[in-house]
């Protein structure tokens, strides 16, 4: 099977990646011989976002770093590497529509702050070819957070610790649990009869990538296009479209930077030490609120316009 994975990079997010890049060369010693792995990397240097003139750390900085994390992986995987240097606006949404491609079978996107276990990607990908429905997505288990709308995500060893807790307590601490609680229990992918996910670190079918929530061809930048294609999901259950998420139980994501890294100048971001350390000395022009507003403001509209495109694509039998 042909998996391809997208990996876009903020320029103060190459310290996260270069951690990412070593989990996923530890993944690759685990994977089937048989299944291959494409990687779309991007470092987006957008002068759109980003006013390089009043900036202290310059492009050439960041392209130096990004060698390193682009060396790492093309060691072992199939990499396309891209760096976008141009005055319009970039983001996410270009890397995930850009890398559609005819001979993928599943897609997956990974935020480059995720801590990941050196056997994700195995278990994400043997599960994708045990399931049946004409469209899907698998996600990880993670740590309790934020409120209860997230608790269908959330492993059960997670379940002493309260909502407020989700940024305090240290990934180590996390890692010690998941190592203490579940080195010794079997990995399973059960289904959920309700769809959660943010595009932290899932798996999508190629039907559920490119045919029942693609990137629309004037999205821009960077948008919630997990929150849209819930929206998507749970129209298309309504009229029996066979769309399911699953949950790979006892696989647990979580922010590499929660704890400790997260200090006083990261809480209104939500960004940790490791971020926020290069943004003091980047002049930002667009922030991501600003990018995620055209989404938000006319997701009604958007979702008239999916039923009718649904309609027409037969996604949706009338």
């Amino acid at each position: 099977m042909n998996t391809k994975i997208v990996i876009h990079l903020m320029p103060w997010e190459l310290d996260h990646a270069l951690i990412l890049a070593d989990r996923l060369k530890q993944n690759y010693y685990h994977l089937d011989k048989n299944d291959n792995i494409f990687i779309d990397l991007t470092l987006n240097l957008s002068s759109y976002v980003i006013d390089w003139n009043s900036s202290v750390l310059p492009k050439e900085f960041f392209i130096e770093k990004y060698k390193t994390f682009e060396k790492i992986l093309s060691n072992v995987f199939s990499c396309n590497s891209f760096i976008y240097y141009g005055d319009e606006l970039y983001g996410h949404l270009n890397a995930q529509r850009k890398c559609v491609e005819k001979h993928i079978d599943f897609y997956m996107g990974i935020c480059p702050d995720m801590d990941i276990s050196n056997q994700l990607l195995f278990y994400l990908i043997e599960s994708a070819k045990r399931v049946k429905n004409e469209y899907f997505i698998i996600t990880p288990q993670i740590f309790k957070c934020w409120d209860n709308t997230w608790d269908l995500l959330v492993n059960d060893i997670f379940s002493k610790y309260n909502y407020i807790q989700n940024s305090e307590i240290d990934i180590h601490q996390i890692k010690h649990e998941i190592f203490q609680e579940l080195s010794s229990t079997p990995v399973e992918i059960l289904p959920l009869e309700n769809f959660k996910y943010a595009g932290w670190c899932d798996i999508y079918n190629k039907n559920f990538y490119e045919k029942l929530v693609p990137v629309l061809p004037d999205w821009n930048g960077y948008g919630p296009w997990d929150f849209y294609g819930m929206n998507i999901c749970n129209i298309a259950k309504s009229n029996n479209v066979d769309v399911k998420q699953f949950i790979l139980k006892n696989e647990i994501i979580w922010f590499y930077d929660n704890g400790i890294l997260r200090d006083d100048d990261s809480k209104e971001t939500g960004d940790g030490m490791l971020k926020s350390t290069y943004k003091k000395f980047l002049t930002l022009k667009v922030k991501k609120t600003q990018q995620t507003n055209f989404i938000y403001s006319n997701m009604n509209c958007l979702m008239n316009n999916w039923m009718q495109y649904a309609i027409n694509s037969n996604i949706i039998k009338k």
